[in-house]
């Protein structure tokens, strides 16, 4: 059974989102225009895609591993989450990247070029099953019990 999502295309020969295999989660997304990536400086990367996800939904964002571990290149903010309402007509999907700056890179000084067309990001939509919340403010810091330790202290003797 398939969903039916809707999307608008600005530049038609930019492919739709899409499997590469039948039992793909994510779905690779394509840049819209040429972006010229230097070490450190974070791009916002077009697709020329505005996305209603499916009434319940929403997707998430994940960088192409290939692009991590072969350039260096990672999204500005680790996972992109793009709520069910962002799907206005202003509201295109953007990738975030950022080239890491690497010492022993012979190229850092040149860019590294997404081109028109490039596999950049994948998309994986997901259930919004957050319930409806309620705070129940306290007058005291310890309502909880023992703190555990600070900032990754889990599993530290």
């Amino acid at each position: 059974m398939a969903i039916q999502i809707r999307i608008y295309r600005k530049d038609k020969s930019v492919p739709l989102p899409e499997r590469k295999t039948p039992r793909s989660v994510g779905l690779d997304v394509y840049a819209a225009e040429e972006v010229h990536l230097y070490p450190g400086q974070p791009m916002l990367v077009p697709t020329g895609l505005i996305i209603e996800s499916p009434p319940g939904y929403f997707f998430k964002i994940f960088i192409r591993s290939g692009l991590a571990i072969k350039h260096g290149i990672s999204l500005i903010n680790d996972v992109g989450i793009v709520d069910e309402d962002y799907c206005g007509p202003e509201d295109e999907v953007r990738i975030g990247l950022i080239r890491h700056y690497n010492p022993n890179d012979p190229h850092q000084n040149k860019p590294f070029i997404i081109e028109k067309g490039m596999r950049i990001a994948q998309l994986i939509f997901e259930k919004n099953e957050f319930p409806e919340i309620e705070w129940v403010e306290q007058d005291r810091p310890d309502f909880a019990g023992k703190s555990r330790g600070g900032f990754g202290s889990t599993g530290m003797k």
